[in-house]
């Protein structure tokens, strides 16, 4: 069944919580900080689109991403991440003195969900079904990337997403459809992680 998805769909919106235990039959992910859009491939203009509708992202970021995609058209749910930075590398030079390489800053796209691939609609499809349709669409790259998340030890993963720097994370129902557009409560976006007590 043909099912293109057009320019007037816009990004599922979270529910906002402060805090929130481990929930049952739930993924847990980092909350990227950036601009959340759907990038729609194989689409025409636009190729972005936020909460609000149309978004002006870089033609260079748009390419490289239809260059990592498995397929003719796709619609990807995820975010323009600024100022992104690769961890820094030690390395040792010539005089045997070690120093860390420091990498500069560029934007990335961060991808975290699959919604439409080759006109199959995916909105009904269950959340971690769209995430395995996902990674065999999207494969990373220096300029994308697949949002990992965890199915148990949440609260271990919360630590360790902490300490990476996230300070928001994102609870998903895995069996939850996608509701474009809408508030939906299979999707919680906690908005303080507290950072693990000392050892």
């Amino acid at each position: 069944m043909t099912t293109l998805l057009g320019a007037q769909i816009l990004p599922q919106r979270p529910r906002f919580v402060r805090e929130r235990a481990e929930l049952p039959g739930h993924i847990l992910e980092p909350a990227w900080a950036g601009t959340r859009v759907l990038v729609r491939i194989g689409h025409g203009e636009p190729h972005f689109l936020g909460y609000e509708g149309p978004v002006d992202g870089p033609r260079e970021l748009y390419e490289a991403i239809v260059a990592v995609a498995r397929c003719e058209t796709a619609t990807l749910d995820g975010v323009l991440v600024d100022d992104w930075k690769d961890e820094s590398d030690l390395e040792v030079d010539d005089s045997g003195n070690a120093y860390t390489r420091q990498f500069g800053s560029r934007q990335i796209f961060a991808a975290f969900d699959l919604l439409e691939v080759d006109a199959e609609g995916l909105l009904e499809v269950p959340l971690l079904e769209r995430k395995r349709h996902l990674e065999g669409v999207l494969t990373s790259s220096q300029n994308v990337r697949l949002t990992p998340f965890v199915t148990r030890a949440l609260r271990t993963w919360h630590d360790t997403l902490v300490t990476q720097g996230f300070r928001r994370a994102v609870l998903k129902n895995w069996n939850s459809s996608y509701a474009p557009g809408k508030t939906n409560d299979d999707w919680l976006l906690v908005e303080k992680l507290k950072a693990p007590p000392p050892r």
